[in-house]
């Protein structure tokens, strides 16, 4: 267990893991208090990212309980595949050609590029997974759809030139949370809302709010093909 204060901004943060004795599952909870005399605007996202050997590109599929997507703007980067601020049904998103892209899977080259999904309020519970069926492996993240009712899809592929990338980094990231684009605190508020769904949360003065999820690893078959519900009983 750990915490940290921001002094400035005048908010606490304790998060919790624990190991189950039994299977392979880690139990996540955090605490935040605003320790602040007046209510905040907040982002409160967490930055899943996966990277080799677990990653390869057109084996390892990603998947989510998303309905709607929508890609970054063209400012995020030159190398997108995508068209910029494209609307979508998850998983398919259009290219700058037209042609749909699958995004479960991520296809070699070099670029990178970010779409945000809104998780399917039908659910109470939201997922993101990530499974190479050659490693018989599958890892997905289990959370409740009110807590973080938006996942950030990360995917870096060789196109940072800058440090630390340096051009060298193979990375897939879905950040779940309850802010849907990787965007100051200012823009999330000026966004207000997307898809219905706000792209920020209030955080009252002097309260507490908690969030918990579970990490889950499950061993899967070469013939897997992807993951379409994860159910908690």
């Amino acid at each position: 267990e750990y915490g940290a204060t921001l002094e400035e901004a005048q908010i606490q943060l304790s998060r919790k893991l624990s190991l189950d004795r039994n299977f392979p599952v880690v139990y996540c909870e955090e605490t935040a208090s605003n320790l602040g005399g007046f209510d905040r605007p907040i982002s409160w996202v967490q930055h899943v990212t996966f990277g080799p050997p677990f990653v390869e590109c057109g084996r390892t599929i990603f998947d989510m309980s998303a309905t709607l997507g929508n890609v970054c703007s063209k400012h995020f980067g030159s190398r997108l595949l995508l068209k910029p601020d494209a609307e979508f049904s998850w998983p398919f998103a259009p290219s700058p050609g037209g042609r749909r892209v699958d995004l479960r899977r991520m296809p070699r080259g070099r670029y990178g590029r970010f779409t945000a999904q809104l998780m399917d309020a039908k659910r109470k519970y939201a997922f993101v997974a990530a499974s190479n069926p050659r490693l018989h492996l599958l890892v997905a993240y289990l959370f409740r759809r009110a807590d973080f009712p938006w996942v950030g899809n990360w995917e870096e592929q060789y196109s940072r030139r800058h440090l630390p990338w340096s051009g060298r980094t193979l990375c897939r990231g879905l950040e779940f949370g309850t802010t849907p684009f990787p965007v100051t605190r200012r823009e999330s508020i000026k966004q207000g809302t997307l898809f219905g769904e706000s792209t920020y949360r209030w955080f009252p003065a002097k309260s507490q709010a908690r969030a918990r999820y579970m990490i889950l690893l499950f061993q899967i078959p070469e013939n897997f093909r992807g993951t379409s519900r994860v159910a908690l009983a």
